[in-house]
């Protein structure tokens, strides 16, 4: 129990670093860039998230299962193979989005976004590595000289007025190659580490599809109404970026409630009723956690985004949109604790199909509303997509609990995958 209990405790730091980072980050561009230059961040970063979740599904997870399931000595040449595919995935994605980046005639950005795409990956690739040993501990230094590094330097540039779309990028590719090198230190890797890297392919893959499909669902929701509102212009963008900024405020949490949650479910995986008992009693504890921080936000909007942003800010007027998306919170909120209770029953392809749900709500109304109504149309489309996701498992958790013998989505069982 001691040794859970520091665990738990290295794991929130640091998530609680690397949310921390980016939630600053994100502020500190709003307050410094004009809204049309802070939308077209917003719309890179938004893609940059997106490559950064295929990387998790088709390297990182199968480095994270067969990490933990190996020794230290296994660890090195399995971190080193997955950094080569890293480095090559990385380079493609990179260039995929410096190519949008010329889209918007930012010629100057698209070295930098290679850099920061393929450093911020690689060093994904080292946290993930130490985690899958349950070192947290070690983590924790090298995302803090990545993220909280990355927040302190575009701290410096925002008070000496030098913050720019290319600094900002210029700062990410930076501290996340430090501290890619230094966690390569931490794992004490050599040249015969990276050799092999072929023959991680095809378990990855294997591993990996239907996580990838899952991650390609969730983020193709943030990436619609992102791209809807660019149809009206990149200062659109921008407003629902600012709001969106604080409600990821959740994830800390959110991430730490599934990261004890999906263990415990894989557990008791004989005994269901155990497992859905431990989901609602970890993801009410979640809840509570949360509930002062968006009770607080939800009844002082104005307040919260005025202290964010500055009074004379372009985005202290969007309290109704800022509320709106509170309520979609929650609604995240549950969908994710419900998709971790499925992982750990090793049903990923459930979660799946809900996050589809999601998405087509998101694509076919959300296009209406965001075209229509802006950024008050996007923060509706968000509570009409992730309320449908919630009340889809919520139906099948009633119809599984009234029919315990019935498949309802049936699926080969030989592809279902392992989730951590």
């Amino acid at each position: 129990m001691g040794f859970e209990l520091k665990a738990g405790f290295w794991s929130m730091l640091d998530q609680g670093a690397v949310s921390a980072g980016n939630f600053l980050t994100a502020i500190l561009l709003a307050r410094a860039l004009v809204p049309a230059e802070y939308g077209i961040y917003a719309l890179l970063f938004a893609l940059m998230l997106f490559v950064v979740s295929l990387h998790a599904a088709l390297i990182v997870y199968g480095l994270s299962l067969d990490g933990a399931a190996g020794t230290d000595a296994m660890l090195r040449p399995l971190t080193g193979g997955s950094l080569v595919l890293t480095a090559g995935l990385g380079t493609v994605l990179g260039a995929a989005i410096g190519a949008v980046a010329m889209l918007f005639h930012r010629i100057s950005l698209v070295p930098w976004i290679l850099l920061a795409v393929l450093f911020w990956q690689l060093q994904e690739t080292t946290r993930r590595a130490l985690i899958s040993r349950l070192r947290h501990r070690d983590a924790v230094w090298g995302d803090a000289l990545s993220y909280l590094g990355q927040a302190a330097c575009i701290a410096y540039l925002f008070v000496a007025r030098r913050l720019s779309l290319v600094s900002a990028f210029e700062v990410m590719s930076l501290t996340s190659a430090a501290a890619w090198l230094f966690q390569i230190s931490q794992l004490k890797l050599a040249f015969r580490d990276f050799r092999g890297a072929l023959r991680l392919l095809q378990r990855f893959w294997g591993v990996g599809r239907w996580m990838l499909l899952t991650n390609i669902a969730q983020a193709f929701i943030d990436q619609a109404l992102f791209w809807f509102l660019a149809l009206r212009g990149t200062a659109e963008v921008a407003s629902f970026q600012s709001i969106v900024n604080l409600v990821r405020a959740m994830n800390p949490v959110m991430f730490a409630i599934g990261s004890v949650l999906l263990p415990t479910v894989a557990a008791q995986r004989e005994n269901p009723a155990a497992g859905l008992h431990a989901g609602r009693r970890y993801g009410l504890l979640g809840g509570l956690m949360l509930l002062p921080y968006f009770g607080m936000i939800f009844t002082f909007p104005g307040l919260a985004l005025r202290f964010l942003y500055g009074p004379n800010s372009a985005y202290s007027g969007l309290g109704l949109e800022l509320r709106l998306l509170v309520i979609a919170s929650a609604f995240v909120y549950a969908a994710y604790v419900s998709g971790a209770y499925y992982n750990g029953l090793s049903k990923s392809y459930i979660v799946l199909r809900f996050q589809l749900v999601a998405a087509v709500t998101a694509v076919v109304p959300g296009f209406v509303l965001v075209t229509q109504a802006g950024v008050i149309g996007a923060a509706l489309a968000y509570d009409l997509a992730f309320a449908a996701q919630t009340a889809a498992y919520v139906w099948f958790l009633r119809r599984s609990a009234l029919s315990p013998s019935l498949e309802p989505l049936s699926i080969d069982p030989a592809s279902q995958v392992e989730q951590p």
